[in-house]
């Protein structure tokens, strides 16, 4: 047997950073519903009444776990097109990682200040940063055809980079947005995953695009 290939097989396998992904997506999840909590009522209050005043909790945690589930779909999407990895795609994927683990602290921010431009704004970086980072993964993994179970073609990588691009703009137009209109970002905030789905439905003509999105 040869070792040397095994171990090298092994290096390169893409399940352990599937798996890893996995793992963090799944923790990301339960830290944002611990963010809600049943009311509790006072003065006389109503139970209608203090629901309504927990609604921005519930927006904040709809939203960032569409946007999760978004970010763990695309992943296992582009990996489908992944043979092998290398040190670079694996401290990509570490780094795309990392704004996704800030996505609870953002939500927690967004269900108590959801009016505040601060908090709007921090919102912000944390999706522009993991849409970078996405970005980066997949003009280096397509850019690398030793990488891929088959190659992508020219017109598929570019139309990914502008699947990946348009929310990136749509995500800093909100967060300058939100120092003056604080609503209309909210409203970006939460229309670009639907914006998301509409592209994708759009992507499913092309198996490499779909993987882009």
């Amino acid at each position: 047997m040869d070792h040397s290939n095994e171990h090298a097989n092994r290096r390169h396998d893409p399940s352990r950073v599937l798996a890893l992904t996995d793992g963090v997506v799944a923790i990301i999840l339960t830290l944002l519903v611990l963010e809600l909590h049943v009311p509790e009522l006072a003065g006389g209050q109503g139970l209608r009444e203090a629901v309504r005043e927990i609604r921005p909790s519930f927006t904040a945690f709809l939203l960032s776990f569409i946007i999760v589930a978004i970010a763990w779909a695309v992943h296992r999407d582009l990996f489908v097109l992944i043979r092998h990895t290398d040190r670079a795609l694996v401290w990509l994927n570490l780094t795309y990682l990392l704004p996704l683990c800030l996505i609870p602290f953002g939500a927690s921010l967004l269900s108590r200040y959801d009016r505040e431009p601060t908090a709007l704004r921090i919102y912000g970086l944390i999706l522009v940063a993991m849409t970078l980072t996405r970005l980066a993964t997949w003009v280096y993994v397509t850019g690398h055809a030793h990488l891929l179970s088959a190659p992508v073609d020219p017109d598929s990588r570019r139309w990914g980079i502008v699947l990946i691009t348009v929310p990136l703009a749509g995500y800093a137009a909100a967060m300058v947005l939100a120092t003056d209109f604080p609503r209309f970002s909210l409203a970006i905030y939460t229309i670009a995953p639907i914006a998301y789905f509409a592209g994708m439905l759009l992507a499913r003509r092309a198996p490499d695009l779909e993987a882009a999105g």
